[in-house]
């Protein structure tokens, strides 16, 4: 008889700016959680130590024992080897080749199951959020980068090496633009707020006048404010977006052939259910799969919760 999942599970997302725990019961209910800055700066040991603070505390506020919750799951930035437990390359850290996993486990007591943030936050998603009760799943988070996950079976698909869902960095037929990643064309380039601000910025260059501030900044409420305004430099931008997401989704999709598309993110979320039909019919232009039935896609749910409540699931298949 198989053992039964643990009654409370507690999840984290470690983040570049900040650490979100939460401890959740087995319907996806919060009970409790807890935020703080990550301080990367202070380096890799202090921030083990603040991430496993910001767990004791949700752990606290649900009035949960950390012995009830058996494994933490954790989501953290970049390609990860959760066999292993081991980040990889966590660029806005400064990280490498870190053993998480177990130092983390050794700091809270506790087995620790570490995940890609965005796997994650596609696995919360489907056990809890916008796709909850869907056998198959790609998310698509569009923010300040393009980050994806793929949920099969319930199960996120890591890959051999831990980069699976990798959606931002298909190589993509939108231009050869330079990616952080280091490569050129990369879809992120143009399927992203850096994307969109870009293009705006090369559009200025070229003698067209943009109804945006251009100083600073630029935050996705802005980019949609000036859409909204008829900003001449902002619309054809966010056109190359829908263009270019709808064909990475497609590219995806043409292998995975998922029950639903989940788009979340801040830029996804701020243009909003709009932008759905609009995605929708470049992909049945894009491929013969949608022709004949529409992709179904909705927009995340959980917000910033996401990777947290995913990485408190992922926790709960590992107890």
């Amino acid at each position: 008889m198989p053992a039964k999942s643990p009654a409370y599970r507690l999840g984290i997302d470690l983040g570049g700016t900040k650490i979100h725990a939460v401890v959740i019961d087995r319907k996806g209910r919060i009970l409790g959680h807890a935020r703080t800055a990550t301080k990367g700066e202070r380096g890799y040991a202090k921030v083990v130590e603040r991430v496993a603070r910001t767990a004791v505390q949700a752990l606290d506020e649900a009035d949960v024992r950390t012995k009830d919750v058996k494994v933490c799951g954790i989501g953290a930035p970049g390609p990860v080897d959760a066999a292993r437990g081991i980040m990889h390359m966590a660029p806005n850290l400064g990280w490498a080749q870190k053993p998480l996993a177990r130092d983390l486990g050794k700091v809270l007591g506790l087995r620790v199951a570490l995940g890609n943030d965005v796997n994650c936050g596609a696995l919360g998603e489907v056990a809890h959020g916008a796709a909850q009760g869907v056998d198959s799943a790609v998310a698509a988070f569009v923010g300040t980068g393009l980050g994806g996950g793929i949920v099969v079976g319930g199960t996120v698909v890591n890959g051999a090496h831990g980069y699976g869902g990798e959606i931002g960095h298909i190589p993509s037929p939108f231009g050869d633009a330079l990616c952080g990643c280091g490569q050129r064309g990369c879809l992120e380039t143009v399927a992203s707020k850096t994307g969109v601000v870009r293009m705006i910025n090369e559009a200025v260059a070229k003698g067209v006048k943009a109804k945006i501030p251009l100083d600073g900044v630029l935050k996705s409420s802005a980019i949609i404010q000036a859409l909204a305004d008829g900003c001449p430099a902002t619309k054809p931008a966010i056109d190359r977006l829908v263009e270019a997401l709808a064909w990475g989704l497609c590219t995806i999709g043409n292998v995975v052939d998922p029950e639903v598309y989940i788009l979340g993110g801040g830029l996804a979320e701020a243009l909003g259910k709009p932008l759905l039909p609009r995605i929708a019919a470049q992909m049945a232009e894009t491929s013969v799969l949608y022709r004949r039935q529409a992709p179904k896609l909705v927009l995340a749910r959980l917000g910033d919760d996401a990777v947290a409540v995913g990485a408190a699931v992922a926790s709960g298949t590992a107890a």
